[in-house]
């Protein structure tokens, strides 16, 4: 095993939580010590869920990544696993980038984008393979680049292969940046996923009537999705569309039709996949039973400012959601195994709620809220991680449609984000608040709003009002 190998599993081994680390999640994955970002390789395996993670385990910033690994047989309870990939050859030295995982012969292989700089500090880019080579799949033999260049016409700027397979061919997107500095979306395919073939750019500013779609296009994965192929991806670079975009770095989906041998993806608007602050590089896997599961970092780029790094790590990723396709919209759900960490419950009893009637109980910074209201009149309010005067605001106006996420009174976090949703007189919510983590699904899975929460206290209060009225039809917590 190589001196980096070596280093990052030392850390790995000998990381310990701190006691009074009350912002650490206890039910989302997160680095052992230092900075996490994309999930890569996300893939079920002989019965086994693997996903792996970009990792920079020497400090709470960006530096040459490693890719970390953990497996689960459940999606919720996930074990690390030694360092699948170090950056210690001479074509990814600078940084084991992201990628995906395939199987090919029965042998579990990753596919990865390296990093080098080379002598006058000039960014060189290939797409690089790497396979298991032990009956546990904890150590992994790297095969060199497969796609050794980017195409004429596009900077180094060219990363993230996702692949799959298609009537005995293999396909990849990638996400790519032409000279004119405008991101899109590459294809590829091969025969062996050995040797590629570039075929076309498929997506991105100047294909399918986009203007003004960024600098570059990070993360593409495409993938069938009840009967259509959705895209989706990371684009930088893009400008606040109404309520929509107004990360510094956004993530949304295509939904349209994959001609592979045309190379041609016709598709409609751009939507936002997550509504929330910290949601980025969103990677799916098509699971043995034919979900479509999807993992996230909960973070953006650029943006690392965060308290955790007072215990020397930041950043985790998102819990595990399936995705479904209704009306040519993305819903994503978490998917039901987690129902399995719930621990005990407190339910409260159908009733009334107006100004003067507020709903309060104090818990643990760390449990799932399923709440559901009816015949809202004015503005329903959720108040989470409340402590003195911070606290996160949720709500939803019935006279305007608008759901709001709001940060401006938080400790460490700011900002609100928001949308519009279709129904205007009920509401329904389904919250994991993991510490410092906070899920929101809307709806059934309509809307998403993802983001990062810093309270104070391990314990906090949890406040529901309404500027007129409402019927709480169903209020549960359940404490993990």
């Amino acid at each position: 095993m190589n001196s980096l190998l070596n280093q990052a599993n030392t850390i790995l081994n000998q990381a310990t939580n701190s006691p009074d680390d009350h912002w650490r999640p206890k039910f989302h994955i997160t680095p052992p010590e230092g900075l996490l970002n994309d999930p890569n390789g996300f893939i079920q395996f002989d019965g086994q869920y693997h996903l792996f993670f970009q990792w920079h385990p020497f400090a709470c910033q960006h530096g040459s990544k490693f890719w970390a690994h953990c497996t689960s047989q459940d999606l919720v309870h996930w074990q690390l696993k030694p360092t699948a990939l170090a950056p210690d050859a001479s074509y990814d030295k600078n940084g084991v980038y992201s990628g995906s995982a395939f199987v090919l012969n029965d042998e579990l292989h990753l596919f990865y984008t390296g990093n080098l700089k080379d002598e006058s500090n000039q960014r060189v880019s290939t797409q690089c393979l790497a396979k298991a080579v032990d009956g546990e799949l904890e150590s992994y033999q790297k095969l060199g680049p497969v796609i050794h260049s980017q195409p004429q016409g596009y900077t180094a700027h060219f990363r993230d292969p996702k692949i799959w397979q298609h009537d005995d061919r293999w396909y990849c997107v990638l996400g790519a940046q032409t000279e004119q500095l405008t991101g899109q979306v590459l294809l590829y395919t091969s025969e062996d996923a050995q040797q590629w073939q570039y075929m076309a750019p498929i997506a991105g500013d100047g294909i399918n009537g986009l203007t003004d779609f960024g600098y570059m296009f990070e993360c593409p994965d495409l993938f069938p999705l009840d009967g259509q192929d959705v895209l989706i991806g990371c684009p930088q670079g893009i400008k606040p569309q109404g309520m929509n975009f107004h990360n510094r770095h956004n993530n949304g989906y295509f939904v349209g039709e994959l001609d592979c041998t045309r190379a041609q993806y016709n598709h409609g608007a751009f939507q936002p996949l997550d509504r929330g602050f910290e949601f980025y590089a969103p990677q799916t896997t098509l699971a043995d039973d034919g979900r479509r599961l999807l993992s996230a970092w909960l973070g953006i780029p650029d943006e690392d400012d965060q308290p955790t790094v007072e215990h020397n790590w930041i950043h985790a990723l998102s819990l595990v959601r399936s995705l479904h396709l209704i009306d040519g919209k993305v819903h994503q759900r978490p998917v039901e195994e987690h129902q399995s960490l719930r621990q005990s419950q407190q339910q409260w009893p159908e009733q009334p709620l107006n100004a003067t009637q507020p709903l309060t109980f104090s818990s643990e910074n760390c449990f799932e809220l399923v709440l559901n209201v009816e015949q809202i009149e004015g503005v329903f309010s959720l108040r989470l991680a409340e402590v003195d005067e911070h606290y996160v605001d949720i709500s939803f106006d019935s006279s305007t449609g608008i759901f709001k996420l709001d940060r401006s009174h938080a400790l460490h976090q700011t900002g609100s984000r928001e949308c519009t949703l279709n129904n205007t007189d009920s509401l329904a919510l389904h919250i994991f608040f993991d510490r410092s983590v906070l899920e929101i699904f809307i709806n059934n899975g309509e809307e998403v709003f993802s983001g990062r929460v810093f309270p104070s206290q391990p314990v906090s209060n949890t406040t529901v009002t309404s500027t007129k009225s409402c019927i709480i039809k169903e209020l549960i917590r359940y404490d993990y």
